[in-house]
């Protein structure tokens, strides 16, 4: 825009403007040119609750004309004359707004258009995405701190608008960039599968998105933050949550629901569904939510003063399955009954140690209005100086809101919903962080807990995201990790641990993710998550232990069966003998799984009092795997050896011969080199005599260790195992 950066450029444009119109095509024909003929003009496109914030940013950095597009239709249309006149550097609207008057947007002069939080037109078939998609400027751009959240279909949506054309049509990327991608992070994906996924992963990050996306993280000023932990804790139900939520499980209606595809018991060959047991529209989305309810606090199921009509009818229906006998408990007193949430003395064992610590301060986030009302309710009871941000926060009270919880000692908790607290906060007064209920969405979760961790924090920040365990919320948080998984692949093709057979959308391999029958389960004794993450560390670690290289021997020896699907297969065999040599995985898996043995913080300590058996960190789970890219390599030059040696026999060369054998021959006393699974066998032994392995409880640790070490480590290792094996074993 050419601008000075000083008061000459205040009000240049309608001066401009001025002088225009006192020339003769004004005069005559009241006319000016085009509002970007002498300097650019731009539009930017933002959430209602940042538009301000736009604005403010402009009279803080420059002098710039700015219009701001919202308030009525009256209002609206003087801004627009305005602009057409050429008065204004900038047009700032929200995305309601444009999506209302793009008929009167869609073709006006712009130099170029800004959408902020751009993710938000990530449905290609939504009416916004309809709607912005009709603008005729073609230089766009978007921001986003989460442009992959769900799908990489949603990548291809804002590549797609902000360069049209540029990344294909939507079924040529779905074709040779989705699928590979999805189809080769399942856990059983063929060697050519996952081959595939890291080379079309490869080529996206360094060929195709350098060229249109600019990616910026929190490494970038990382030596300028504190440390941030963010821990998942396996919060154990209340015994009467769950017998609530095996009454809901075993609802007649639920039952439709799940057997739904099978063939009818009436004999008739038809699909269940369209026989004796018909679903009914809606119900898969009541009882889902009803599980989500029982696994946060059986209150939440029960009639409120709050509720509108609709709400109390259903509420009361709810809670009349829930509770079939005796009178139905009161809304009121149930928030405060400790049966009612097992995740309750999670949170006041953690509010009380951090209080008595002194000098935090603490951000509760819960995606449920109600609840937020509940914890209100429970804060209040135990004397917490707090503050409560919702839909409902005018949006003037927001930021003296947030100046007090900055400024005020009194305030030790801000009591937020994740929805209307998202974004666009800066509460860097905060060190603990709580996130009570998971989201399907993992990028609400990460923006939430985010508001404490950002420039200008200079304490160390601790997450705790609180789960139902056994419940549908494991599922959530599982799909939370596979989805941050595809970001990172989607990102960095980084090459991931494949936790989970199932694969997005592909009804055929939904695994233990996706699909209605995974929604509608309890894991009551068994810790579903711990148990999927230990068996692909172990996994992992016995693909390393019977394939990878060590100090023995520089070359692998050719295996009967390929290393990783004979990892795989063997994995599958739970509690069955490998031949007479058995994985590293059967002295786990075997029998129900021994506790992980490790030092515990104090907080884990105190939680472990309560009855929490398991907590995680979540950033273990999506760090890059070493051996992945070490299986990844092997497979790679394994494809490249077999085509190297299709182009010799296609060209009629052979390969070079070796020179005349010697007469008489000289006797050669050697060994063949062990095969894998001999190895595994020794360097197995090797590990436990040495006493690195010391009881099958360390070894999920241990596995978990090996995969975040280097290849280096990981091969000196090895090395270190193999040459005890040579001195011991025979």
């Amino acid at each position: 825009m050419r601008k000075r950066g000083d008061s000459l450029d205040m009000n240049r444009r309608r001066n401009h403007v001025a002088r225009l119109q006192n020339k003769r095509e004004w005069k005559e024909h009241r006319t000016v040119p085009p509002a970007d003929a002498t300097w650019p003009t731009c539009l930017i496109i933002a959430p209602s609750s940042v538009v301000g914030n736009w604005e403010r940013e402009y009279e803080t950095w420059g002098y710039f004309e700015v219009g701001m597009y919202i308030g009525t239709p009256a209002q609206r249309a003087d801004v627009l004359t305005d602009f057409k006149l050429g008065r204004l550097d900038v047009l700032i609207t929200s995305f309601d707004v444009a999506r209302i008057d793009i008929d009167l947007i869609d073709e006006l002069p712009w130099s170029c258009i800004f959408i902020d939080e751009v993710h938000r037109v990530k449905n290609p078939r939504s009416k916004l995405a309809e709607a912005f998609s009709r603008f005729t400027c073609a230089r766009r751009f978007g921001l986003s701190g989460t442009v992959i959240q769900n799908g990489y279909e949603e990548l291809w949506t804002v590549l797609d608008w902000t360069n049209p054309g540029a990344v294909g049509t939507r079924k040529q990327w779905e074709t040779y960039v989705e699928k590979p991608l999805r189809i080769g992070q399942s856990k059983s994906a063929s060697d050519e599968e996952h081959v595939q996924a890291a080379l079309v992963a490869k080529l996206l990050t360094e060929k195709l998105l350098p060229n249109i996306f600019l990616r910026r993280t929190k490494k970038i000023i990382q030596d300028q933050l504190p440390q941030k932990t963010d821990q998942v804790v396996f919060c154990p139900l209340t015994p009467m949550q769950v017998e609530i939520y095996k009454r809901i499980l075993n609802l007649e209606a639920v039952s439709n629901l799940v057997h739904k595809d099978e063939p009818c018991d009436c004999g008739s060959k038809k699909m269940r569904r369209k026989c004796c047991h018909p679903v009914h529209p809606g119900d898969l989305f009541k009882y889902m939510s009803t599980l989500i309810k029982i696994s946060n606090h059986l209150a939440l199921i029960l009639p409120s003063p709050m509720d509108t009509i609709e709400q109390t009818a259903r509420n009361r229906e709810l809670a009349r399955l829930a509770f079939p006998t005796g009178p139905l408990p009161k809304y009121g007193p149930s928030m405060l009954r400790p049966e009612f949430c097992g995740k309750w003395m999670v949170l006041e064992t953690l509010l009380r140690e951090w209080k008595k610590e002194g000098g935090n301060k603490v951000l509760i986030f819960t995606k449920s209005v109600k609840l937020l009302e509940m914890l209100e309710f429970h804060l209040n009871t135990r004397g917490h100086g707090f503050l409560k941000l919702d839909g409902s926060t005018k949006q003037s009270d927001r930021m003296p809101m947030i100046d007090r919880f900055q400024q005020d000692p009194d305030v030790f908790i801000f009591l937020i919903s994740t929805m209307a607290g998202g974004t666009g906060l800066n509460l860097t007064a905060a060190n603990k962080v709580v996130v009570f209920d998971p989201n399907w969405n993992p990028a609400h979760d990460l923006q939430a807990m985010d508001r404490a961790y950002r420039f200008g924090q200079t304490r160390d920040v601790a997450v705790y995201r609180l789960l139902g365990a056994g419940s549908i919320e494991e599922l959530i948080y599982a799909r939370q990790v596979y989805k941050q998984q595809q970001m990172q692949v989607g990102y960095n093709a980084s090459l991931q641990t494949r936790y989970f057979e199932g694969v997005q959308g592909d009804k055929r391999k939904q695994g233990e993710l996706f699909g209605i029958k995974n929604i509608f389960r309890l894991h009551e004794r068994t810790l579903a998550t711990k148990m999927t993450i230990e068996r692909a560390h172990v996994s992992d670690l016995d693909w390393a232990f019977a394939y990878m290289g060590g100090g023995s021997s520089a070359k692998r020896p050719k295996a009967k069966h390929d290393g990783v699907k004979w990892v795989y297969e063997e994995e599958a065999k739970t509690g069955r003998d490998y031949d007479d040599l058995r994985g590293l995985g059967a002295m786990l898996f075997d029998d129900d799984p021994p506790e992980t043995k490790h030092n515990p913080s104090d907080i884990e300590k105190t939680l472990s009092a309560i009855g929490v058996h398991y907590t995680h960190r979540n950033d273990d789970l999506i760090a890059e795997n070493a051996i992945e890219g070490q299986r990844i390599r092997t497979m790679i030059e394994k494809k490249k050896k077999a085509k190297q040696a299709k182009q010799r026999r296609a060209s009629g060369k052979k390969k070079s011969t070796s020179p005349e054998p010697e007469w008489p021959p000289k006797r050669r006393h050697h060994k063949a080199p062990p095969s894998p699974r001999s190895k595994l066998n020794l360097r197995q032994r090797a590990l436990i005599e040495q006493g690195l392995l010391k009881s099958p409880e360390d070894l999920p640790k241990f596995a978990k260790e090996f995969a975040q070490k280097s290849l280096e480590e990981q091969n000196a290792l090895l090395a270190q195992l193999d040459d005890y094996a040579k001195k011991h074993f025979k």
